[in-house]
């Protein structure tokens, strides 16, 4: 199991350790350097280091020599061997012989040390482990500094932890060089959403995470601290109440608040309510201590900076300070803050905490300053508000308080809080007059994701709501229209887009038109016929220059991803990448999920496979978070097939399709199960593949869509139809592909055809005609080809020529392959393309019917690695080496390792024949 939010560390620190470096980590307390330390201890040990550990405290820093005794008291027996004054001198200290009458010098000592370690490390490679380096005393620091300076040459190394607040590490001297000094740096918020669920019973709000996060800093500790406070306290805070402080997080912050006098303490409150504090804002108070906040500056609290703005050294003692402070106190400070803030929407927030009870006015002042945090890009903020204004409505205004619910909802979709947004739209349905109930239910709609169980029921009474309102009844259409499509009744879905074009035309409603325009793109009809692209880009066309919103956004969107079947992937990138720190600067992040799915799959097939991962697993993220997993988990099995592991794109593609499955969603479910098929073809399970293919495309004919650069697995189907022997079948696919690509006029797909084609003809045994062909593919189609299709015909060209022993055109296409998928960043095929190259120029002969991943596992067995490093070097579970190896044991009909390795001739190579 991996270290949530650690990826980006343990790989570097693996890797140093493996070159024989040592290491150390460094960052504040809390950061997790000691779990970090653990696993990588752990690892040194099965690799056959010997581990050597001390985690000195600071009570104990003052004693002589300690990390000493800590270290080296096991390896005191075999000290025997030693000169008599050394071994002396090194009992003595380690106070494992009687006391010498005269105690060593300093430089018996060292010397002494240096000559047990150099005996050690003739044995096996040795690392001291030490957690807390900085308080290692000061003898012992001399002592291993010495050492490391003299050790360098040997296979004794050092990994060490240093808590450092702010500033370099101070003990790289006691790390034999070479040494690798790494940050442990915060965690992202996805990763301590990732932390809270590992402690929380039950789910949190998104709000709460995000605040979580926030008052955290990013730090593991801080998170799941306030996390397990919140899960004993049973009940999430409201929007603008403190998060519970948990004892254990006091004991470690709050003594820099003991010495405060009371004024101060009234500063520090009203300086933790408000967003940007400034001595000229307690000054407005009447609150500026005769200090000028001294005090809290020199008990490290705050920073003053020049110009009078105050800062928190971390933002959880923002968070104590609110938390330690009475209701009462609160809506005080409150008050006086709204006398003194000129800004409106901090105006609005704190005249309706200052006052607990309903107010009409108040309500409505929240309301408007709602408004202008959404104008400003701050949704969540917004939602606040909204919410907020809610709570301060009198019950006699119910059509105030639903308007303002529904209002309240859409910030909170903006944000992506879709809990959040749905309650407060089911409350906005619940007393709403017909207009809003109307919006209600087509936001509900919107809300559910994938999930259309109560879809046609709430177009039912929202037509009924809508009746004589053109605006109205042109979304309800235009809703319609869209479930019609999802549901794949495409001639319904015809007609009512139609009906909410002419509508949107008679009411002037251009962000609608927009809409119904891109839906009809969608259509099978307007696809079939040539003008989905012509359609797609009139919508482009009228989204130009206009505000940013969801209709615009939508079109955007398309306009990038039909560049991407056009194979025109600058375009696709540049218009993708505009869009996203569009959305971003806007703050929607329910925009922005939809986003990513189009940003990681136009990175991926643009040649960036890190920024498609990286958008694949935010997107994912996303998803979850909205309580709707099924399109980020498709988003995330793509990039993983890309650019992270087979074992990841398999856990994501295995979970969409669950996720869809549950909810009859046809539209993901299909592409659920190409990219499993994918995946499943990565990994070397080939008959799996096909099968995952085969149900993908039933449901590809189902759905009636034929434009084969939408999502371009069809060539991947045929290969698995290849490996798995079924060639007339893979014939049909490939002739189908062929002339889709030619109709829709996608040259972008042909190359993949190509491959999967010479395949084809390979298994026919017709490999040069096979290699011909391909070459010939890839001189007429690189240029515009996605790069991981060039680099995956490279790979195949190899093995082509590879099978009819053309070593030298061989290595020449796997250095390419190599090329390409190193420029590209996509590790899986970059690690399938360096083995094939290490097997061709050392003369290894391939062992029949193994695929690229069983390969690589008999390789590693060769090679006396357990069954914990290979999964280390493959990104594979223990449970998944064994359940391959145990089916590599069961098709050779042997009982064991040696067994396996004896009957491949204890070296393996090559691939199954038709898989890529």
């Amino acid at each position: 199991m991996g270290i949530i939010g650690r990826d980006e560390i343990l790989g570097p620190a693996v890797a140093a350790l493996r070159d024989r470096n040592s290491l150390l980590l460094y960052g504040p307390s809390g950061m997790g350097k000691t779990t970090l330390l653990d696993r990588l201890s752990d690892t040194a040990s099965r690799w056959g280091f010997r581990v050597l550990r001390a985690a000195p405290a600071h009570v104990e820093s003052q004693l002589p020599h300690l990390v000493l005794i800590d270290l080296f008291a096991e390896l005191v027996p075999e000290a025997h061997g030693m000169p008599a004054q050394l071994r002396q001198a090194l009992t003595g200290v380690l106070l494992r012989g009687s006391r010498a009458a005269n105690p060593p010098d300093e430089l018996t000592v060292r010397v002494a040390v240096l000559d047990l370690l150099r005996r050690a490390c003739e044995e096996r490679p040795v690392l001291l482990v030490i957690d807390d380096v900085q308080w290692v005393d000061e003898a012992s620091r001399e002592v291993l500094a010495f050492v490391a300076r003299r050790l360098g040459d040997t296979a004794m190394r050092v990994l060490a932890a240093e808590r450092v607040d702010g500033h370099d590490p101070t003990r790289l001297a006691l790390c034999p060089e070479p040494v690798t000094a790494i940050e442990v740096t915060p965690l992202a918020p996805g990763d301590i959403a990732a932390l809270l669920d590992t402690v929380v019973d039950g789910p949190l709000s998104s709000r709460v995470v995000r605040r979580i996060a926030d008052a955290s800093g990013g730090n593991p500790l801080y998170a799941l601290e306030l996390g397990r406070q919140l899960d004993r306290d049973e009940g999430e805070p409201a929007e603008f109440d403190p998060l519970p402080v948990s004892r254990r997080l006091r004991t470690l912050m709050a003594g820099r608040l003991a010495g405060l006098d009371e004024p101060t303490r009234w500063a520090m409150l009203l300086a933790a309510l408000v967003a940007r504090p400034s001595l000229d804002l307690l000054a407005a108070c009447d609150a500026l201590p005769a200090d000028d906040l001294e005090s809290a500056e020199t008990a490290g609290i705050i920073t003053v900076t020049g110009d009078g703005g105050i800062a928190f050294t971390h933002p959880l003692l923002r968070e104590l300070v609110n938390a330690d402070a009475t209701t009462a106190s609160r809506r005080k400070a409150h008050s006086v803050l709204a006398a003194a803030v000129d800004e409106p929407v901090a105006r609005a927030v704190h005249l309706a905490l200052g006052s607990p009870v309903a107010d009409e006015e108040i309500a409505a002042l929240a309301a408007d300053a709602a408004e202008v945090a959404a104008h400003r890009g701050a949704p969540g903020s917004a939602a606040d508000l909204a919410q907020l204004a809610v709570r301060r409505t009198p019950p006699c205004e119910t059509d105030a308080a639903a308007a303002r619910s529904l209002a309240a909802a859409r910030y909170a979709q903006t944000a992506g809080r879709v809990p959040e947004a749905t309650e407060s739209a089911r409350s906005a349905l619940e007393s709403g007059a017909a207009s809003v109930r109307v919006e209600a239910r087509l936001l509900l709609i919107d809300l559910a994701g994938q999930d259309l169980a109560e879809a046609d029921a709430h177009l039912v009474a929202a037509r009924v709501d809508a009746a004589g309102d053109t605006a109205l009844q042109a979304k309800v259409a235009l809703y319609t229209g869209t479930i019609d499509y999802f549901e794949r009744r495409y001639d319904h879905a015809a007609v009512e887009v139609s009906r909410a074009e002419e509508l949107a035309h008679e009411v002037g409603d251009v962000d609608l038109a927009i809409q119904a325009l891109n839906l009809r793109a969608c259509l099978p009809a307007s696809e079939q016929s040539g003008e989905a692209d012509k359609q797609r880009e009139a919508a482009f066309r009228l989204a130009e220059g206009r505000p940013v919103s969801a209709s615009t956004i939508e079109a955007r969107q398309m306009w990038a991803m039909n560049a991407l079947f056009r194979g025109d992937t600058t375009v696709a990138v540049r218009g993708i990448s505009r869009l996203e720190a569009d959305v971003r600067d806007h703050g929607r992040i329910g925009d922005l999920m939809s986003v990513l799915l189009s940003s990681s799959s136009i990175h991926v097939r643009s040649g960036d496979g890190p920024a498609g991962l990286r958008a694949g697993r935010e997107c994912a993220r996303l998803f979850e978070d909205a309580g709707a997993p099924g399109p980020g988990l498709v988003s995330a099995a793509q990039a993983e097939w890309c650019a992270g592991t087979p074992e990841r794109a398999l856990e994501a593609a295995a979970r969409a399709i669950a996720v869809s499955q549950a909810v009859n969603d046809d539209e993901w479910l299909e592409v659920g199960f190409a990219y499993q098929g994918q995946a499943l073809l990565l990994a070397g399970d080939v008959a799996a593949a096909a099968e995952a293919f085969n149900r993908a495309a039933r449901l590809q004919t189902l759905s009636q869509h034929g434009d084969p650069a939408i999502i371009p697995w069809n060539a991947d189907h045929a290969t698995a139809l290849v490996a798995a022997g079924d060639l007339d079948a893979a014939a049909t696919v490939l002739d189908d592909l062929t002339a889709r690509a030619c109709r829709f006029e996608r040259l972008v797909v042909l190359l993949g055809a190509a491959r999967a084609r010479a395949l084809y003809l390979a298994a026919r045994g017709e490999p040069a005609r096979a290699a011909e062909g391909l070459a010939d593919a890839l001189r007429e189609y690189s240029a515009r080809s996605y790069p991981i299709d060039v680099a995956r015909a490279e790979l195949t060209l190899g093995r082509l020529h590879r099978r009819m022993r053309h070593r030298s055109k061989a290595r020449r296409a796997f250095a390419r392959a190599v090329e390409l998928t190193t420029a590209i960043g996509a590790a899986p095929w970059l690690a399938l393309a360096r083995g094939e190259l290490a097997r061709l120029d050392s003369g290894a002969a391939p062992a029949r019917d193994l695929s690229d991943a069983e390969q690589r596992i008999v390789d590693l067995v060769a090679e006396g690695a357990t069954n914990r490093d290979i999964g280390t070097a493959l990104f594979l579970s223990v449970k998944a080496v064994e359940a391959r190896l145990s089916r590599l044991y069961r098709r050779f009909g042997v009982r064991n390792r040696a067994g396996l390795l004896s009957k491949l001739g204890e070296r393996g190579g090559g691939h199954a024949s038709g898989s890529d």
